[in-house]
């Protein structure tokens, strides 16, 4: 009887030992690029404040980690669907998207999305409503969700969209004439103006489009063992960050200042 006892106990262990090493892999985590947030430094690394961010609660975890920027938004779409991802940078709140990605509960960013338009081009269009900007070619990404006005909007034809699947060439699009608006994250379009020399080119709309606070995801279908927990740790770890001015450095770093929300 004790033989089989320690036999049983020895399979259990080598079965366990299987398993674990079944999902001995990087944990996956997978974005858009765009600066200041996500992008290559000059040696072709993922660098930026999202990647700072998650790369301090992975190592606080100990997790084994690997960062993916991915060019296409309708790419990073379907996988996250199929969860071949185990984070996805960085969302807002989505009925649909919260289908297949969960939320945590602690955003680590609030973005403000505005209209940019061309310099030369300023005062000449206005935007208090949708109706202003008839007429005008509007860049759009698919996989942006932007704001469900702006989408029914289009949809009635009230604005006209020149939609692409890689948000890199949006502002391209806006500095060759191709398009006249592009909703874009307000610090990443003014970033990117700063670094490309174009500052003097662009400017935007002084009404936002939107002012959300956004969130790293957990895609529903990922496979990575303990998730739950992992979840849950991560909540734990960027409230302390908040609250601890770990946050407010990681910004700082990038030249931007930033006032954390912390839920009481």
């Amino acid at each position: 009887m004790k033989y089989s006892l320690k036999k049983i106990i020895i399979i259990t262990a080598l079965c366990f030992s299987i398993f674990q090493l079944s999902f001995a892999r990087d944990f996956i985590i997978a974005g858009i690029p765009e600066a200041p947030l996500r992008f290559h430094d000059s040696t072709g690394k993922p660098t930026g404040i999202d990647v700072d961010i998650i790369s301090y609660i992975m190592d606080k975890m100990g997790i084994k980690y690997k960062i993916l920027l991915v060019n296409s938004s309708t790419r990073l779409l379907a996988l996250s669907k199929a969860g071949k991802y185990d984070i996805v940078f960085t969302y807002s709140y989505n009925k649909d998207r919260n289908k297949y990605l969960y939320y945590p509960k602690e955003s680590h960013v609030t973005i403000t999305w505005n209209f940019f338009i061309l310099r030369k081009n300023e005062g000449k269009i206005k935007y208090n409503s949708f109706e202003d900007l008839r007429g005008y070619y509007i860049g759009a990404t698919k996989g942006f969700s932007y704001t469900p006005e702006f989408w029914e909007a289009a949809s009635k034809g009230i604005l006209t969209l020149d939609t692409v699947v890689k948000n890199k060439l949006q502002m391209r699009k806006l500095l060759g004439g191709r398009i006249d608006l592009l909703p874009y994250n307000t610090n990443a379009a003014l970033y990117e103006a700063h670094v490309g020399g174009f500052s003097d080119k662009i400017t935007y709309l002084k009404k936002p489009l939107k002012k959300r606070d956004y969130f790293n995801t957990f895609p529903r279908k990922s496979d990575y063992p303990n998730m739950e927990n992992i979840k849950k740790k991560y909540d734990e770890i960027l409230r302390k960050m908040k609250e601890d001015g770990t946050l407010v450095k990681i910004y700082a770093k990038y030249g931007i200042k930033y006032s954390p929300k912390i839920k009481k």
